[in-house]
């Protein structure tokens, strides 16, 4: 009977109703929400498509600004240093369209049939090992990659796609028009939002400084990172004689925007497209796949990761996977930059708390 008055004073004091009204109103609001979610979703779709262009422009502009600042430091005028970054950016993208493009399509098309002699050893070794047949796995996969190649051969010059086309490249140059406007004013925009987060909260311009600078370091260390992780690759495949060895090194740079998983998808293509090697040369691209890996994930990865922008495989994992899910590949691109983010500000809320309770 004790036991009973207790509990019924506690859940009639003032601190349980306070708590149990405001999970009630949290309630309400996620059953408002869940019930208007069409209306919300329209509402959403309308403001990205809005948004769009400005977020692309001023991430364009935050990456190519380290790039800009250390051209300014020999020429002083800011105009002429967003001119030449982008002229020189400009350059570079038209050169790998121009010449980069036919060459990793040819190569690609070279590796077609070494992708599928290496789906057939693979089927082969199953069948007997396992005493299982894929046969119609590796057949649903040598048709899909069958049909893109076919489909990419054929220039379909319909109107829609024409009008596409268009649409796309007007998308591209606004893109480009308003990342070279906020490069331009870049230190304005800076010290605009950080009076606005200044009248917001008076702590908010510090944690936006912090994640700023870790954002910095995240872009700069994730270029070398991409290119080491080029460079090695390249020089695994070309000790091994693999023919399309440069394919492969840039394949598995430009995928490592998706941390740990994209350079094992392009492994994967790798040790396919070599199974017809013979048995000695893949053990052997087994080895030197371990060590590239150890290397960069316990040499090259800590030197260019300062502690503050460093995750674990399983924060990396969990962001790719929630970025899929919610956005699609853009998810899982901004997913690293987001866990950055959080983990700075999370830092950076620990120190200041821990300054303000020592204090």
């Amino acid at each position: 009977m004790d036991f009973f008055n207790k509990f019924l004073r506690i859940i009639s004091s003032k601190k349980i109703t306070h708590t149990l009204l405001n999970i009630m109103i949290v309630l309400v609001i996620m059953l408002l929400i869940i019930a208007t979610h069409e209306l919300w979703n329209g509402v959403i779709s309308a403001i990205w498509l809005v948004s769009r262009p400005f977020i692309i422009g001023f991430t364009i502009a935050f990456v190519l600004n380290p790039l800009i600042n250390f051209i300014d430091t020999y020429v002083k005028r800011r105009s002429i240093s967003v001119m030449l970054i982008y002229l020189a950016a400009l350059a570079i993208l038209i050169l790998i369209i121009s010449l980069a493009v036919p060459m990793i399509y040819d190569s690609i098309s070279e590796m077609f049939p070494a992708f599928n002699a290496g789906l057939k050893e693979i089927g082969i070794f199953v069948k007997n090992n396992f005493n299982y047949d894929i046969s119609s796995l590796t057949s649903y996969i040598q048709n899909i990659v069958s049909e893109f190649f076919n489909d990419s051969t054929v220039l379909d010059t319909t109107i829609d796609v024409l009008n596409q086309v268009l649409i796309n490249v007007t998308n591209i140059l606004i893109y480009f028009i308003l990342a070279i406007y906020m490069s331009s004013n870049f230190n304005n925009i800076r010290q605009t939002m950080k009076r606005l987060a200044h009248k917001i909260d008076h702590s908010l311009p510090t944690y936006l400084k912090e994640i700023d600078l870790s954002l910095v370091q995240y872009v700069k260390a994730f270029f070398i990172g991409a290119i080491a992780q080029a460079i090695t690759t390249m020089l695994v495949y070309l000790l091994i004689g693999h023919p399309n060895w440069l394919i492969l090194g840039f394949v598995s740079g430009v995928s490592s925007i998706i941390p740990y998983v994209g350079p094992i998808a392009a492994n994967c293509l790798g040790l396919i497209t070599s199974l017809g090697m013979g048995t000695t040369t893949i053990i052997i691209l087994c080895l030197l796949i371990f060590i590239q890996s150890t290397v960069m994930s316990y040499i090259i990865t800590p030197k260019i990761y300062s502690s503050r922008n460093d995750l674990g495989i399983m924060w990396v994992l969990f962001g790719i996977l929630s970025g899929s899910s919610l956005f699609g590949m853009l998810g899982m691109v901004i997913a690293m930059p987001l866990l950055v983010s959080v983990k700075v500000t999370y830092q950076v809320y620990k120190e200041h708390h821990y300054n303000s309770i020592t204090a």
